[in-house]
């Protein structure tokens, strides 16, 4: 670590190592401590002692991350990556089954024999023509709301649509046989039926077929498979206020002859048609759902100090936030999103992103199928599996100021306009989840935080008590291969004894152009800075005093940008040097 300094000098011995001239001879009646001023001068004008140098620290100790830890370096690339994952809870979506109610549709009833007077022939046949009509009306309430407009609707199972032509007649006529004669039943264009003999398209024609004998009635029962109305939104069925109607109209027109007729009086048909109660379990048309997802906390958790720090504000190059979603829809989900970083339970004011259509952003659409949005700043990402890439340009404001957690407010909705089919009654899982990748590359913004100390001085200061001096200057000599420039100032930096008290009487400054370490231009080749912290006190013998140099790093705005952190990066102390100006009074008492 940074802290862990070499003392290689111990610096009253190498006082001490300095040549003292000797007397040959010395009057007794002097007294050397009375007579004398015993008080030499070491150094002359500037006296420059080592004090040593620090090991290298690597980004991989600086920066200490343990298993588990959301900051991880890369495998490969050896990049600090910011990753968190976990699951998204979308509740299942239902659209309810639609009910039909049973519908009967009656016919006018038409006249085919009107006799005057008594008479019988069995082989006498009377051809009558047959035009008549009825209106159908279906309906069905409680209808989904998701059910906006409805191109076609299809039936659990085939529903029985039962045709009967019943028989009246007045008077004492009487009758053998009715026989159609190319009787044609038109049923509305949208009812489906199910493919059988006799029905062409939308038609049931009846030719030859005996309809019947003796005052019997006919029925024949036909199976409907659903409505189709329309293949093309906006000329679908709407409901109105959950209430489906459905209206049309069966017709009935050809010719029927009647035979064995006797007696006075008329004889009438008349067709009834009664469609059964259907339940429809898929839908073809504009269906929007409801689907409601769980607000979900990103936790940021076990960071390391120096992005905990409340001075930090970090500018990303490219944050980016994963979508992973299955949809099972036949149609495009949209997210709309709010995304709110929390710190100590409060909102971090003016950092909220909104995302998506809804917000009047760019749209985040979950195609059909399996689907891994990459949400970033550039609108740009290697992320392996990545099926779209939204720009999000304000992605950093949820990282600036690190915050405990981020607040994820997710909005899916359905808005596709066209028509697709659903499953009704049934429950749509959506599973979903999301992966947070925060690659440390900085901007221009970027404010870190890096807090460390020179400990262990007064092993070798602690004898100089009896060197008298008001100024040192710290002289560090550093080489940074981290490509970010960093900074040291005088209220960043703490003086303390063996005790951990402050003292307070040192006073601290930096020298203007001696307060950067120069940032590493690629992350490789490392730059080389002087730094030089300036001392002084009242208290003569303060540097004996000192045991700890504290001090808090900050990086500032520097020239390179996009370069990513990685934990082979390293910074260096190459020597650590105690600069006198003017020397040392040595008193030699």
């Amino acid at each position: 670590m940074m802290c862990k300094v070499k003392k290689t000098y111990p610096l009253w011995g190498f006082l001490l190592s300095f040549p003292l001239w000797t007397v040959s001879c010395v009057d007794n009646k002097y007294d050397l401590d009375k007579d004398i001023d015993m008080t030499v001068n070491v150094g002359g004008e500037h006296l420059t002692i080592p004090a040593g140098s620090s090991d290298t620290a690597y980004l991989s100790k600086i920066i200490e991350v343990e298993e588990g830890d959301i900051l991880q370096p890369d495998a490969a690339t050896r990049v600090y990556h910011l990753t968190k994952k976990d699951d998204i809870n979308v509740e299942p979506t239902t659209v309810k089954e639609v009910t039909i109610d049973e519908t009967t549709t009656n016919l006018s009833s038409t006249e085919i024999v009107n006799a005057t007077s008594s008479s019988s022939s069995s082989n006498v046949e009377v051809s009558a023509p047959v035009t008549t009509s009825g209106d159908f009306e279906a309906k069905s309430n409680n209808i989904d709301e998701a059910l906006k407009e409805l191109g076609a609707l299809y039936a659990k199972t085939p529903v029985d649509l039962n045709l009967k032509i019943d028989f009246t007649n007045t008077g004492d006529l009487s009758f053998t046989k009715v026989k159609a004669n190319k009787l044609k039943i038109v049923f509305p264009d949208y009812i489906v039926f199910k493919a059988e003999e006799g029905i062409q398209g939308h038609e049931l024609i009846l030719d030859g077929q005996v309809l019947s004998e003796d005052g019997s009635s006919y029925s024949r029962t036909l199976k409907v498979e659903g409505y189709e109305f329309s293949k093309n939104p906006g000329s679908g069925e709407k409901p109105v206020d959950g209430t489906l109607t459905i209206v049309g109209e069966i017709s009935m027109e050809g010719d029927v002859i009647t035979s064995g007729i006797s007696g006075s009086g008329t004889l009438s048909l008349v067709p009834t048609a009664v469609l059964g109660e259907m339940t429809i379990n898929s839908v073809n048309g504009v269906i929007q759902p409801n689907i409601k997802a769980e607000t979900t906390n990103i936790e940021l958790n076990d960071l390391p100090d120096f992005l905990k720090d409340e001075e930090t504000r970090l500018d990303i190059t490219n944050p980016v936030i994963l979508l992973i979603a299955n949809n099972p829809l036949e149609t495009p989900v949209e997210v709309d999103a709010v995304l709110t970083p929390m710190k100590n339970n409060t909102q971090i004011e003016g950092k909220k992103v909104e995302i998506g259509s809804g917000y009047d952003k760019d749209p985040v659409k979950l195609t059909p199928g399996d689907n891994v949005i990459a949400l970033s700043r550039t609108g740009e990402s290697s992320l392996e599996g990545v099926t779209a890439n939204v720009k999000v340009e304000d992605m950093n404001n949820l990282l600036e100021t690190i915050p405990d957690d981020i607040e994820v407010d997710l909005q899916p909705v359905v808005r596709y306009e066209e028509y697709y089919t659903a499953e009704l009654g049934i429950a749509y899982e959506m599973p979903s989840s999301y992966e947070v990748d925060v690659p440390l590359s900085f901007e221009q913004g970027l404010n870190i935080v890096y807090n460390d100390s020179i400990q262990d001085l007064n092993k070798d200061l602690n004898d100089l008590d009896k060197v008298g001096l008001k100024n040192v200057k710290v002289i560090l000599s550093v080489d940074n291969a981290i490509p970010l420039k960093l900074q040291l100032k005088a209220e960043n930096v703490q003086i303390k004894d063996v005790y951990g008290n402050e003292l307070s009487a040192v006073k601290k400054t930096i020298e203007e152009d001696k307060q950067y370490v120069a940032e590493s231009a690629d992350g490789e080749k490392p730059a080389t800075s002087e730094l030089v912290l300036n001392l002084t006190s009242d208290d003569t013998a303060f540097l004996s005093k000192i045991d700890r140099i504290c001090f808090k790093i900050t990086a500032v705005t520097g020239t390179t940008t996009g370069v990513p952190l990685k934990d082979t990066q390293w910074l260096k102390i190459t020597s650590i040097k105690l600069s006198v100006p003017g020397g040392v009074n040595v008193d030699l008492n």
